[in-house]
């Protein structure tokens, strides 16, 4: 979202680094817009596993809810 004001930046970071941004609350999907279909697509995936992961109270012991990729162990 561009707002009158405010400059956006054009950056790029690893999918591990959103994951970790988005798991712990610190990024929302309002907070981004997606420059191709295809990261549009993965950021969706992220966002729904990072919801899962927190809604389960944060642990990782069910399979495939940890977006750090550690099910089974303590975060």
């Amino acid at each position: 979202m561009h707002c009158k004001g405010i400059e956006s930046l054009r950056i790029e970071m690893s999918e591990a680094t959103l994951t970790r941004l988005l798991a712990e609350g610190h990024l929302g999907a309002a907070d981004l817009r997606c420059l191709d279909r295809a990261s549009g697509q993965r950021l969706r995936r992220l966002c729904l596993k990072s919801c899962v992961w927190r809604k389960a109270g944060g642990g990782c012991a069910a399979p495939g809810t940890c977006p750090y990729g550690r099910e089974g162990s303590k975060c």
